[in-house]
C-alpha cells in the first residue's frame, strides 16, 4: 500500500461503494463535514484511520445498512441513535407522525406501541410539547435505545416494557403503532437480514400483531387508532377494525401513493377529547 492510496480523493476513486456512501464513511471516520471532505480531498489518512475506514467499508460491502454502521439515522429532521436491536426508521413512517399530529388535540394522551428507537413517540412529543406521550416495547434492548434518544433530544416521555397492550391500564386519545407486518414468506425479507426480524415480521402472515393491537385497543382507547401496514394490507386492516366496532375508518396512502396507514375511531368511555 503506497501513500497515495491513503489520500481522500484516491480512496473515493478506488471504492466499490457508491460515492455518497464512501463519503459518509470517510466523514464518520475523520470527523469531517461534507464540505471539509471536498475542500480537503488531498488529506492523507493515518494508518489507524485507514484501518477504521476499511473495517466499516467491509461491513458496508457485506450489506450492513449504513444506519447501523454509523450508529444513527435521521428521522423527522432529527438524529436518532440506532443499532441492530432497533428497526431503522423509514421515511414513510414520517407520515404516521404527520397524521398523529394532525389528529391530536392539545394535551391529548398518545400511546406508541412497539416504539423501537422511539422515533414516532419522540417526534410527536417534540413537535407538540403539550402531548402526554407513552411508549412501549417488549424488548429491553430496544427500549434502552428509545430512552437514550429521548434523553438526548429532550423529550419527556413515559416508557413501559411490555408486549403491545399487555399490562396497560390507562385510556388514550390516540394509539399509534408501526408493528411487524411483513409475512414470513415475503421476498423482500432476506434483504433485511441485518435488522431485528421480530420488528419486521410476525413469522406468520404479517397480520397477527395488527390483529392483536386492534382487538386489545378497544379497552384502552377513546379516540383514534393508527396502524402502519404493508401496501396490500389496507383492506384487511379495515375489515379487522370493522369487526371490532371501529368507525370512521380510512386508509391513507404514502408519498409513493401506496396504502400505508389505516385509521379507526372508537369511543368506549367518556373523554373531553372525544369528537
Amino acid at each position: 500500500m503506497n501513500d497515495k492510496s491513503l489520500v481522500i480523493k484516491q480512496i473515493l476513486l478506488d471504492s466499490n461503494l457508491n460515492r455518497l456512501d464512501t463519503k459518509l464513511l470517510l466523514c464518520h471516520v475523520l470527523g469531517f463535514s461534507r464540505t471539509q471532505l471536498i475542500t480537503r480531498d488531498d488529506y492523507k489518512l493515518t494508518r489507524a484511520q485507514f484501518e477504521s475506514y476499511n473495517l466499516l467499508y467491509a461491513k458496508c460491502l457485506a450489506g450492513m445498512p449504513m444506519a447501523y454502521i454509523l450508529g444513527y439515522k435521521e428521522f423527522y429532521s432529527r438524529i436518532f441513535k440506532v443499532n441492530t436491536n432497533t428497526l431503522i426508521p423509514r421515511p414513510e413512517t414520517e407520515l404516521l407522525v404527520d397524521t398523529v399530529l394532525a389528529l391530536a388535540k392539545p394535551m391529548a394522551k398518545v400511546l406508541d406501541l412497539g416504539t423501537g428507537s422511539g422515533c414516532i413517540a419522540i417526534s410527536c412529543k417534540l413537535e407538540q410539547q403539550a402531548l402526554s406521550v407513552t411508549a412501549t416495547d417488549k424488548y429491553p434492548e430496544a427500549l434502552a435505545i428509545a430512552i437514550s434518544n429521548a434523553a438526548d433530544l429532550g423529550a419527556d416521555i413515559k416508557f413501559i416494557n411490555c408486549d403491545w397492550l399487555d399490562g396497560i391500564t390507562d385510556i388514550y386519545d390516540i394509539i399509534v403503532s408501526n408493528p411487524p407486518y411483513i409475512a414470513n414468506n415475503d421476498k423482500h425479507l432476506p434483504a433485511l437480514s441485518f435488522e431485528p426480524q421480530h420488528a419486521l415480521t410476525d413469522f406468520f402472515d404479517g397480520m397477527s400483531a395488527i390483529r392483536k393491537i386492534i382487538e386489545d385497543s378497544k379497552a384502552h382507547l377513546n379516540g383514534y387508532l393508527l396502524i402502519e401496514h404493508g401496501y396490500d394490507q389496507g383492506s384487511f386492516t379495515t375489515e379487522l377494525m370493522l369487526k371490532y366496532g371501529f368507525r370512521n375508518i380510512r386508509t391513507i396512502r404514502d408519498y409513493a401513493s401506496l396504502d400505508r396507514i389505516t385509521i379507526g375511531y372508537s369511543s368506549n368511555v367518556d373523554s373531553h377529547f372525544a369528537n
